[in-house]
């Protein structure tokens, strides 16, 4: 392991010492393990605001629909239109 990751020995000591190893081990998982929690709580603030801009474009773009009364000027003009005959 300590030829695989190129691993050197403490200034003034002849060999690496597992406890050398695991301390540099201890302070990697330390710190990813920090990163890791600020990453994802980012992560999920972009989410948040993401879903809030999302929930505001679509209340503003919301539509009221009404239903048409089949006997409507409106209505029996646009089946004319569209070459559909009323019965």
């Amino acid at each position: 392991m300590v030829n695989y990751y190129g691993i050197k020995p403490k200034p003034g000591e002849k060999e690496v010492t597992p406890s050398y190893v695991f301390i540099l081990w201890y302070e990697f998982c330390s710190d990813f393990k920090n990163a890791w929690i600020r990453q994802s709580k980012n992560i999920s603030k972009e989410l948040k605001e993401a879903e809030e801009n999302i929930k505001k474009i679509t209340a503003e773009k919301r539509v009221e629909t009404k239903k048409i009364n089949a006997n409507s000027l409106k209505e029996r003009l646009r089946q004319k239109e569209a070459g559909v005959s009323s019965n």
